[in-house]
């Protein structure tokens, strides 16, 4: 991930600080329980201070959503190496978690259930509906680029890369939800099957995975 990723180390200035007590107020309350106190509770800030950045609840968790898109779309679009099966490896590792947090930061998993959590509300909210829509448009085009430039270097099979894409993506958000609503861990088979999708579907015969 960045090391100028969003949640991690100090908060650069208000905004930052308001958002990273939302964040700490959704893992200990979850969504249906927050609210402009509680968000209050997990900083050093007044309660008046929240009410001078924004109008009120629902315009901070809109804001919150914005600043997870920020994350998330930051911590995808990794340095390339110069090799789009690494690179797209590297897609699904950070896709899944897979990753150390750095010390003292919300390790992987919570920071995926906090969007999750907020993703579901989409389906009531428009606003966050249009967030989320944006994300996954901006998330599937990156992904679609290593994928054409895989075909392109000859080690992807001519799919369509867009589709492909879409459906890789959709396979990765369903492991998440999978993994932060069971009280197993499905992760380590469902990581398995897509690859052995992907090497039965996406890759060239002789390339490796």
């Amino acid at each position: 991930m960045s090391d100028e990723a969003p949640l991690d180390g100090e908060p650069a200035d208000t905004h930052e600080a308001i958002m990273m007590a939302t964040f700490a107020a959704l893992q200990k309350h979850g969504y249906p329980g927050i609210s402009i106190q509680r968000i209050a509770d997990e900083s050093d800030l007044t309660k008046s201070t929240f009410y001078h950045h924004f109008d009120g609840k629902d315009d901070i968790l809109l804001s919150f959503v914005q600043y997870m898109r920020d994350y998330f779309e930051r911590g995808y679009r990794i340095e390339s190496a110069g090799d789009p099966v690494g690179d797209l490896k590297a897609y699904i590792t950070i896709s899944l978690g897979e990753y150390p947090a750095p010390e003292g930061t919300p390790d992987a998993g919570e920071r995926i259930g906090t969007y999750l959590e907020l993703r579901s509300q989409a389906i009531q909210n428009p606003a966050f509906r249009e967030e989320f829509t944006e994300m996954s448009a901006d998330l599937v085009d990156y992904l679609a680029e290593i994928i054409q430039t895989g075909i392109d270097a000859g080690v992807f099979r001519s799919v369509d890369p867009h589709r492909t894409a879409e459906f890789l993506s959709a396979t990765l958000e369903g492991i998440n939800l999978q993994q932060t609503t069971r009280t197993d861990e499905p992760v380590g088979l469902l990581r398995e099957e897509l690859e052995s999708y992907i090497r039965s579907e996406l890759l060239v015969d002789d390339a490796a995975f």
